[in-house]
């Protein structure tokens, strides 16, 4: 967000995510199996300890908290597990009274249907009404959840069931509000029906985001189209890749240049990506693994996820239209 330009914001997504993915989850494995060490217990409680079991073993990383770290380090730790707290707290309502009055009071009630411009008082009143609300849902929601994985678990149902249309409102003119209401709705009304009826997880997801999906792109085709204007505005600003042929059309750039640019840009995410969880998987099994294991495997995804950085890192410094899909002008801009 504070990057000056399309560059810097680039590498500064890939040191994100290199931090975030490898950095922090080793640090995360050395930490949990260190405790699992310390504190160990039956495996026969698993099956039979269910989610009490499980609240049970989240509660280890406070108590080696408590039991390990000096006072001085402790009081830090505290610090800071509650500022995680806050600053979550903080960003879901602050991101709620912006949702709330912004994007469903402001454009789809007062400009969409009753076709005013809302004042600004009622703007906050909005906001602040929709800080009390989503306060309330949470704590209900809270009430009802035995332990952090279940909440874990509910949040990655309600993610499948949106994430679909928040990437594709980048990469499809077509996709508008309606299709992110429809996704939304859907995952309000299944995900209570998927977590009483589906046992397993990963079918959970799967059929959240597929469900979720094809509503929304169901919708989107029985809806009407953005305006022009904001098409415009944003391809103009964004350069955004992918099905945007007939804005670039209206916008003088070759239509074929943001569909050729989103496989050329998704290449080099899967290596990428190949690349990061190859260094995660070959560090994390030199640090953590059995007595009798090989470490030949892990040299290995570590060799292979070296050999691959040459083939991605060079689109790091690249200006999104550099390259063949842009024209002379525009290569000599980037250049």
């Amino acid at each position: 967000m504070a990057c000056r330009t399309d560059r810097e914001a680039r590498i500064a997504g890939l040191v994100f995510a290199w931090l975030q993915i490898v950095v922090r989850s080793l640090l995360w494995l050395v930490i949990g199996v260190g405790l699992l060490v310390i504190y160990p217990f039956n495996p026969v409680d698993i099956a039979n300890g269910g989610e009490q079991f499980t609240a049970s073993r989240e509660l280890v990383f406070v108590t080696g908290i408590d039991d390990l770290l000096p006072s001085g380090v402790r009081g830090v730790m505290l610090v800071g597990l509650l500022a995680a707290l806050a600053s979550t707290i903080d960003t879901h309502m602050n991101w709620g009274a912006s949702y709330w009055s912004n994007d469903l009071y402001k454009r789809l009630l007062c400009q969409a249907w009753l076709q005013r411009e809302p004042q600004n008082k009622e703007l906050v009143f909005v906001a602040r009404v929709s800080n009390i609300i989503v306060l309330g849902i949470a704590l209900i929601i809270m009430t009802q959840l035995g332990s952090i994985q279940a909440a874990w678990s509910v949040s990655l149902l309600f993610g499948a069931g949106t994430g679909a249309v928040l990437v594709l409102r980048w990469l499809w003119e077509r996709i508008n509000v309606f299709s992110e209401i429809a996704a939304m709705l859907v995952s309000l009304i299944a995900a209570p029906i998927l977590l009483m009826t589906v046992d397993a997880e990963w079918v959970r997801i799967a059929v959240m985001g597929g469900l979720s999906t094809l509503v929304a792109i169901g919708i989107t085709f029985f809806s009407p189209a953005t305006e022009h204007a904001v098409l415009d505005h944003f391809y103009q600003r964004v350069q955004p890749l992918g099905f945007w042929h007939d804005t670039a059309l209206r916008m003088g750039d070759d239509p074929r240049m943001p569909i050729r640019r989103f496989f050329r840009e998704l290449k080099n995410t899967i290596l990428c990506a190949l690349s990061l969880f190859l260094t995660l998987i070959g560090f994390g099994k030199l640090l953590v693994h059995s007595v009798d294991e090989s470490s030949l495997w892990a040299w290995i995804a570590l060799g292979l996820a070296a050999m691959l950085v040459p083939f991605w890192w060079r689109a790091t410094g690249a200006s999104p239209r550099q390259g063949s899909d842009a024209g002379p002008d525009e290569k000599r801009m980037c250049g």
